[in-house]
């Protein structure tokens, strides 16, 4: 097939150099497959699959034979047969492909290195591919030759996850020799609520939590606490007990913050430089407890840095999270990536034993443009670099997301090999998944690269769509790019299975198309149409957000954001949007101004945001503006003198980002903007702990017209955070989408 030149090619070069070995000759064979007697089980599975790989590739079904039988000068060894085999230094994971006359040795170091091994002979000598869970290709070749081999493969790293939904598929991670968290860890992550459960001890004993701001919560532990340690320690041995097989157990922080201040905390951070130094101590603690046992902690928010004075003992592995880094640019040389920077490199000054936390998706947004693939292999060759251990790189885990499979094949690919060239495995990936349509599909991805490039944005895990200073994801760029994928499109119609690839892709510019129209609201590009006091949905919106759908279901798409977000939600979501439309008011497009200046952080339209009609739906990057550890003044000017009689306004709750209702709301008017009196009030519940996201509308009711041409809202930010998200450091947000005024 056309589609896979640069395969052939490649194996026809190959097959041009003089000939060590003939394994296959037209369809006929005198090599057997040895094993020894003893052989484990991962390499009996070797031996099948590489016997079934040749019969799909020539026709011939070599024979396997236990090492008992007599040797021949026609044999392929796999494993630790009595062939014999070399005295290569072979680290975990590693494994050696050779030949010594005319026989083929593939052996490995232990558990799955040799099935590795063949996996590594198939593509690299047979020219077969796996490109994802469903797709591979397999040469058709009569015969089958080999010039001589002496190809030795010690992974640089011990530990390689590729958080995608081919991560799943058997043969996909043995192929490229990937790890599931599962195959190491026995616990993994965030993991002292798992280990001292808050809903078991914190009642009885809020001592043993971290004391913030004078006040106990269970946000982390209080790791001075020797009892908390007792704990801990007894409840891990049960869990190790119960899977003796695992090597690999967190002890980490919580996610967030909270870290204790008590006395003895203080302390023991004063000595270390920190709050990272009550965790590595810990650690430390933990460890001695289990020294057969490596233990995992985290580098992570406020434990980021490496202590000083202080080292992780020999069983602590140190896992470094990525999260504040832009991914939009290359680690190596990204201006605001020098504080990761740093902090690598303290780290692999004081342990061997640090693994990395990489994020390579945009977690508010899985299928929203993320223009991320021209620096996976800066950013992994970086890494490699920096000596690590291993690396979590998390995904979309089983859910389709933006260019997912493409991603998939690269990082598995750099997680073997941190310093390998990825252009040739992106060429031929293209290629064999989209067909004739991968031109296309190259352009629009160097298109979206270009144009973030020239913006000097951040590229935020927990970005969004449709933030205007977007400017490459503008409406204008929107439609250039889609017309790009539409070529793309016409192109792979011709066989279903790119045409289906392709459709996947475009998921991306649909997603963030149907999320601008919800921000541009009654504007252009937006959702609504509004004919005197009336509105209706625009014509064709409806039918696009069901192709959507459609489309997103047959791709394998399952949640759309990291908090499980699913299709389904996301339909009804749609439904009540259509459904509640607009807010119509007399307000909108009025002339408004911000008395206390609103955070930038979230510009949404600016200021106009307030007075666009347009509601927030329960996510703060959408048609919000948002106040940051202020109280939020507006003043309204309606243009000329009116009578009134309410006003309403939105207030976003979502605890788990520190947006609170405000404590008072206030509506004063006036009708030369000099003298305000006035007219109405709202006192909204008390705050209490909840971490559901609402949109809460207060109305303030006049009581009686008034006549005003300037109204004024005033909202009272709280002016602490509550105990359970009291953290240092941290303000609330007043998050207000619509300010409505009524006749």
């Amino acid at each position: 097939m056309r589609y896979f030149l640069t395969i052939i090619l490649v194996f026809t070069m190959m097959l041009s150099v003089k000939s060590q070995l003939t394994l296959v000759s037209q369809s006929s064979s005198e090599y057997s497959i040895v094993l020894a007697d003893q052989a484990t089980e991962q390499e009996r599975k070797a031996a099948s699959v590489l016997q079934r790989y040749i019969f799909e590739i020539s026709g011939f079904e070599m024979q396997v034979l236990a090492d008992t039988e007599k040797p021949t000068d026609k044999e392929i060894c796999i494993g630790r047969t009595n062939r014999g085999w070399g005295n290569e230094k072979l680290n975990q994971d590693g494994f050696m492909i050779k030949t010594r006359g005319t026989k083929l040795f593939i052996y490995g170091s232990a558990g799955k290195s040799t099935l590795y091994g063949v996996y590594h002979f198939l593509e690299n000598y047979l020219g077969c591919r796996k490109f994802t869970a469903e797709l591979k290709y397999i040469p058709s070749q009569k015969t089958i030759t080999l010039a001589q081999i002496s190809d030795l493969q010690n992974p640089a790293l011990s530990f390689r996850n590729v958080y995608y939904p081919d991560q799943y598929d058997e043969e996909f991670r043995d192929w490229h020799k990937l790890h599931t968290l599962e195959d190491t860890f026995g616990l993994w992550g965030h993991s002292y609520d798992k280990l001292v459960p808050a809903s078991t001890y914190f009642k009885g004993n809020p001592e043993y939590y971290a004391l913030v701001n004078g006040e106990r919560t269970d946000t982390q532990l209080c790791l001075s606490n020797p009892l908390v340690f007792d704990i801990l320690t007894r409840n891990l041995g049960k869990m190790i007990l119960d899977e003796p097989e695992k090597t690999v157990w967190s002890v980490s922080q919580n996610d967030g913050f909270g870290y204790c201040t008590c006395g003895s905390c203080k302390a023991v951070d004063q000595n270390y430089g920190g709050p990272q130094g009550s965790v590595i101590n810990f650690a430390n603690k933990v460890a001695a407890k289990f020294p057969g046992k490596t233990i995992s902690t985290l580098a992570y928010l406020y434990s980021a840095r490496p202590p000083v004075n202080l080292k992780p003992v020999e069983n602590v592995s140190v896992m470094l999270s990525t999260i504040n880094v832009d991914r939009g640019r290359p680690v190596q040389s990204n201006p605001r990536a020098a504080s990761f920077r740093n902090g690598l490199k303290e780290w692999s000054a004081i342990t061997p034993n640090l693994m990395i936390w990489d994020y390579v998706v945009q977690f508010t947004n899985y299928l929203s443009p993320f223009p991320n693939i021209n620096y996976l292999q800066n950013n992994m060759n970086y890494f490699g670099k920096n000596k690590i251990r291993g690396i979590f790189i998390q995904g979309t885990e089983g859910s389709r997301g933006e260019f997912s499979a493409l991603k998939t094949y690269l990082l598995a690919k750099s997680a073997w090999e941190p310093d390998a060239e990825l252009n040739v495995h992106f060429e031929e990936f293209i290629n064999a998944y989209y067909g004739n349509a991968g031109s296309y599909i190259k352009r629009y991805l160097d298109e979206l690269s270009k144009e973030l490039a020239k913006t000097n944005r951040v590229l935020d895990i927990y970005g969004g769509p449709v933030i205007e200073w977007n400017s490459w994801l503008s409406p204008e760029h929107m439609e250039k790019y889609s017309g790009i994928l539409d070529s793309a499109t016409t192109e792979a119609e011709k066989v279903p299975l790119f045409a289906k690839n392709v459709e996947a892709e475009r998921l991306a510019v649909e997603y963030a198309v149907l999320q601008q129209a919800r921000f541009y609201g009654l504007e252009k590009h937006g959702l609504f149409t509004l004919a005197g006091d009336s509105w209706s949905v625009s014509p064709g919106w409806k039918s696009k957000v069901e192709r959507f759908l459609s489309a997103a279901g047959r791709a394998g798409v399952k949640v759309i954001s990291e908090g499980g977000h699913s299709l389904d939600t996301y339909a009804k979501e749609w439904d009540g949007i259509f459904r509640q439309g607009p807010i119509i008011h007399r307000a909108i497009g009025s002339d408004i101004r911000a008395v206390i200046p609103f955070s930038e952080e979230y510009p949404g339209k600016g200021i106009r945001t307030l007075v666009d009609g347009s509601r927030g739906y329960n996510n703060f990057q959408y048609n919000y503006l948002g106040w940051y550890g202020t109280d939020m003044e507006v003043i309204v000017d309606l243009g000329s003198i009116q009578e009134i009689s309410s006003l309403s306004a939105g207030f976003l709750e979502d605890q788990r980002h520190w947006s609170f209702l405000p404590l008072l709301l206030t509506a004063e008017v006036s009708i030369d903007n000099l003298t305000y009196f006035q007219v109405g009030s709202y006192k909204p519940a008390d705050v209490y702990e909840n971490y559901e996201t609402e949109t809460h509308r207060f109305t303030l009711d006049f009581g009686e017209k008034q006549k005003a041409r300037y109204v004024k809202l005033k909202a009272s930010n709280l002016k602490e955070l509550p105990a359970w998200r009291n953290l240092p450091h941290r303000k609330s947000w007043l998050f207000c989408d619509e300010i409505a005024v009524f006749n």
